[in-house]
């Protein structure tokens, strides 16, 4: 007779979030392609009296122009940056509201309604931008408030249902659906705007969205002990390895003083801060930089701009096997392992990018360094997201959304400060070099920060609310 085969709960869990953070992520990256084919850039440049880089070939180009026609929207870099980083407003206030829904709702309920509500928003963007800028920037704005509620509620989710020795591998797993999802989006919308349309890439994704946060209502459950299939033999194992977590759904006290006035949060945030500079830039700026000066057709930039995503997606997929690897053998405390992890996630993109300043048009030099840059930094998993759950695990999506959100403010600005700076001429590479120097530069600054600052410590006010102590009140 057959035994059945049995996949664990949490597993199961972590897929679902898995899947949810790869559809939200499709939709995050629609935009950062579609602008291309949204604007008309020749309109732009005869405002400014300025031409397209003829500093590298073009021999793409005219194939380009031929497979898809300008879009009708006239918006200069500056603008296109207020646009980009219209969903980071969105961020900012979710991750100051998000703890309190989170636990006025729960994790669970929190996961699938704000994931459902950016999917909504994203299918809206195209009757936006009709109306007008403003108006687009307030549905990013909301598709931005959806998309960081659904972090706050998985953050929760993963503190709860991971082990001690599986919180890096499972948050790996996990975030490894926002680069997949990236890849996928950026790959897809390529293709879609220059065969189909791009308002159509936004209808896919957000539909797809629906579907999938319909879904997860069946898999995903706020803690082991209320999941109806959850075996047994995991219930206890869970019982006994997830510690510094509460076994019931009780009201929790939020130790916001404390939380406020930890070091190691302020230190978190900085490092949050200086990353997220980085890599907004990177995502919103990138596929400009790809059409603009090594003029790529808009497919092959999809196509480009996925190659280095993929990357990424699979950096951070193995470096959590990675960590929980040496923290198993012991070679290094775990406080050591995020510090590695940081090191790698920010010396590599930043030494990268660099380089990249002084390749000229040497395209495929350029892709390597950039497929690199980004492979190094799917480690911040293992070092910046990660130590959050081993600092309160508890507490860990109100830890995580209040450093997210300074993260995602980053990603206001980002944009917009690169749109000035190329607003003197987008054409020129002496205008995109500068660019480059701002990001290795916040890149550097995020790793001295966190490798001379952090610590992976259970924090004492981390632990007022566990088991225990509540039964020391009683």
């Amino acid at each position: 007779m057959a035994h059945k085969v049995y996949i664990p709960a949490r597993y199961v869990l972590v897929f679902s979030i898995f899947l949810i953070y790869t559809i939200m992520h499709c939709q995050r990256s629609v935009l950062n392609v579609a602008i291309i084919a949204m604007v008309n850039h020749s309109a732009i440049s005869s405002m400014y009296n300025t031409t397209s880089s003829k500093e590298c070939p073009a021999k793409s180009q005219q194939n380009s122009t031929s497979t898809y026609k300008e879009g009708s929207y006239v918006w200069t870099q500056p603008t296109q940056g207020i646009i980009l980083g219209g969903e980071y407003y969105g961020f900012v206030i979710a991750e100051l509201v998000g703890g309190t829904i989170t636990f006025l709702f729960g994790p669970k309920k929190t996961f699938i309604i704000s994931s459902f509500l950016s999917s909504i928003f994203c299918i809206l963007t195209p009757f936006c931008a009709d109306v007008g800028v403003s108006v687009i920037s307030l549905c990013q704005a909301i598709f931005g408030f959806g998309q960081g509620l659904v972090f706050y509620g998985s953050l929760t989710l993963l503190g709860r249902w991971s082990p001690e020795n599986e919180k890096s591998t499972l948050s790996s797993v996990s975030f490894s659906g926002m680069q997949l999802g990236t890849f996928v989006g950026l790959i897809t919308t390529g293709y879609v705007c220059q065969h189909i349309g791009w308002p159509f890439s936004f209808y896919t994704f957000g539909v797809c969205g629906i579907v999938f946060s319909l879904c997860v209502t069946f898999t995903v459950y706020d803690r082991p002990q209320e999941h109806p299939r959850i075996s047994d033999k995991e219930l206890t194992f869970l019982n006994e390895c997830v510690t510094n977590i509460t076994s019931t759904e009780t009201k929790l006290n939020i130790p916001w003083k404390q939380i406020l006035t930890s070091r190691i949060v302020w230190i978190l945030a900085m490092t949050k801060i200086c990353l997220g500079f980085g890599y907004f830039t990177i995502l919103t700026k990138i596929p400009s930089y790809l059409e603009i000066i090594l003029h790529f057709p808009i497919q092959q930039n999809g196509i480009v701009s996925a190659l280095v995503y993929s990357v990424d997606c699979i950096a951070i997929f193995i470096s959590g096997f990675i960590a929980d690897f040496i923290k198993s053998r012991k070679y290094l405390s775990i406080t050591n392992i995020r510090k590695l992890c940081e090191i790698i996630a920010t010396c590599g993109p930043a030494l990268c990018i660099l380089a990249i300043s002084f390749l000229g048009c040497e395209k495929t030099n350029i892709i390597i360094c950039l497929m690199i840059g980004m492979g190094c930094f799917g480690f911040y998993i293992s070092g910046d997201v990660a130590i959050v759950l081993d600092l309160a695990p508890e507490f860990a999506g109100v830890i995580f959304g209040l450093t997210d959100s300074l993260y995602n403010a980053a990603g206001i600005f980002s944009p917009y400060v690169a749109g000035v700076i190329l607003d003197k001429n987008e054409g020129d590479m002496i205008q995109w070099s500068y660019v480059f120097y701002m990001i290795s530069s916040a890149y550097i600054l995020g790793g001295v920060i966190f490798i001379f600052g952090a610590t992976a410590k259970v924090q004492p006010w981390a632990t007022i609310n566990t088991d225990n102590k509540k039964q020391d009140n009683n």
